[in-house]
């Protein structure tokens, strides 16, 4: 998809440089065109590469020994026998996990609270903090930039790192090299900046490489080769004031010299600062979405309460839900976005939250006329909508009271009238 856009992006420039006379276009455009040709003449020629592998013909065995090597027989051997306990342990086993699977299985709930209470299990189950970016050997996106660039530039290692405060310590965030450099992820210290404070406002710094300069480029896992000169170009993306920027290095002086070096290095970091600011947005929509449900009930309890004013958990269910989830993911996200568009604009004021597969929770605070005003409407609406909102919604609504104590008492007021609107067509309201 992000593939796509870069070459539509290429060619939009090149068309509004020849719309607008402006040379500049011109040159973004071919750039960019270049970068998307570079990596596609990469992976096709990994594809040749794997779709050739050589051929080994073994020679024939010249003994019967020799001939069960062949097939992969080192030695023959008698089985041993087992004893007659671990085959009982293993029956054992086997019928304990059968007996766990048929309980699980009689503990089935209705389609309806199910899709209501299934988010309270993706909490329990969803890990509170996002993997580490140690834990990756090779970022799908970045990588393939890198590896362009680095082709582009005949250097011997390109790489993206971070600072992430004062201190002299760098964070691989990519890198592609010949020399075999360290893992993305990988944290180093330096003796000495890499990308001195008098740089950063610099497009790119050409440094020679002696010295303390030399000791400094921790991205190797061994004593770094051969490097006479680095190229430190920063790129225009920032988190929580940490400096982020590139690094290419060459084993002779002169390599960076030329100004396609510099509009290269230029054109890859606004590049790759889109691509970090893509992922970025992807993580805090993945932070938000995992954020407990409970938390969320909590805080909009703890905010009626505080000012003395009513509050209303509307949870809105689509009844066609088993329907479109088996057409699969695209399906589902589509009718999810649909189904809070829809929401959203029946309750502009109103805070609106994914609790569950095609369940959206609206936290309506106005008091229990206007709400069962506005849900009756909403369902009515939506009871002649068509799209992937035909087929209408069940909506069961539990109005804040003092006997909620906690906030899974008030959820599971709300689940209840849920079930019953589901099981009954109507709206239901709990007081």
């Amino acid at each position: 998809m992000i593939r796509a856009m870069l070459w539509l992006l290429s060619l939009v420039e090149l068309l509004l440089g020849f719309t607008l006379s402006q040379p500049w276009l011109y040159v973004a455009g071919a750039v960019l065109l270049l970068v998307l040709l570079v990596i596609a003449l990469v992976e096709w020629l990994r594809r040749r590469r794997r779709k050739q592998p050589p051929v080994v013909i073994p020679p024939p065995p010249s003994s019967p020994e020799e001939e069960l090597q062949s097939l992969g027989i080192l030695e023959i051997r008698p089985r041993p026998r087992t004893h007659p306990s671990e085959t009982l342990t293993t029956e054992a086993t086997a019928k304990a996990s059968a007996s766990e699977l048929a309980s699980s299985e009689k503990e089935a709930i209705p389609e309806a609270e199910a899709a209501a209470t299934s988010e309270a299990d993706v909490e329990a189950a969803s890990p509170t903090s996002e993997p580490t970016d140690a834990s990756e050997t090779r970022d799908p996106v970045l990588t393939p930039c890198l590896e362009a660039l680095r082709a582009a530039l005949e250097a011997q290692t390109v790489a993206l790192l971070v600072q992430e405060d004062v201190s002299l310590e760098y964070r691989v965030l990519g890198i592609s090299s010949e020399m075999g450099g360290v893992p993305p992820g990988w944290t180093f210290t330096a003796p000495v900046p890499l990308l001195a404070p008098s740089m950063v406002d610099r497009p790119v710094t050409v440094r020679e490489v002696t010295g303390e300069l030399y000791e400094a480029l921790g991205y190797y896992t061994k004593t770094p080769p051969r490097v006479a000169e680095v190229a430190l170009s920063p790129i225009p993306f920032t988190h929580e004031g940490a400096l982020y920027f590139l690094v290419a290095d060459a084993p002779e002086p002169g390599r960076f010299d030329r100004l396609s070096a510099s509009t290269l290095l230029l054109e890859f970091g606004r590049l790759l600062a889109t691509i970090l600011e893509f992922q970025q947005s992807r993580k805090e929509e993945a932070a938000r979405a995992y954020r407990p449900r409970r938390e969320i009930i909590a805080e909009e309890m703890t905010w009626a309460r505080s000012r003395g004013e009513p509050l209303a958990l509307a949870l809105v269910h689509l009844n066609r839900a088993d329907a479109i989830a088996a057409e699969g993911p695209v399906a589902l996200a589509a009718a999810e976005q649909a189904l809070k568009a829809a929401l959203q604009e029946s309750a502009p004021d109103q805070r609106v939250e994914r609790f569950g597969e095609l369940t959206y929770g609206v936290f309506y605070r106005a008091p229990v006329p206007e709400v069962e005003a506005w849900a009756a409407r909403l369902q009515a609406q939506l009871a002649e909508a068509g799209g992937w909102l035909e087929g209408g919604v069940s909506i069961g609504v539990a109005v804040l009271q003092e006997r909620h104590q906690s906030p899974e008492q008030f959820r599971a007021d709300a689940t209840e009238a849920l079930r019953e609107a589901y099981e009954t067509g109507t709206c239901t309201i709990l007081e």
